[in-house]
């Protein structure tokens, strides 16, 4: 297993354990709280962070447990998550995930 391989599983890892945490609270309607798994998902490198948010916004777009969770945090409002997603607009999930592999290296 290579480097590439082992960021593309732990980001893989993050994006499901990320969007359950916040889908779970979502559906009780309450505010998830910061765990030592959140930070450590965005505190990776600004380039894991800025594809994990616009990931989890893009999937909430068809998930409205997800939505209600990110809404408690309000993350539509929040520059930093904004900016994120931004990187990566007009992008699949798929090409998101890519876009963490170094050019020309597959995983």
């Amino acid at each position: 297993m290579n480097n590439t391989s082992e960021r593309l599983q732990h980001f893989d890892r993050a994006l499901k354990t990320v969007a359950a945490h916040f889908s779970r609270y979502g559906r009780e309607g309450r505010v998830a709280p910061v765990t030592r798994t959140l930070e450590c998902a965005f505190e990776t490198d600004s380039q894991f962070s800025d594809a994990l948010a616009a990931s989890l916004m893009l999937k909430a777009e068809k998930s409205p447990a997800l939505k209600a969770g990110l809404n408690g945090w309000k993350v539509w409002e929040s520059q930093v998550w904004l900016d994120g997603a931004k990187v990566h607009e007009g992008r699949s999930l798929s090409e998101i995930r890519t876009s963490l592999t170094p050019a020309g290296e597959s995983a």
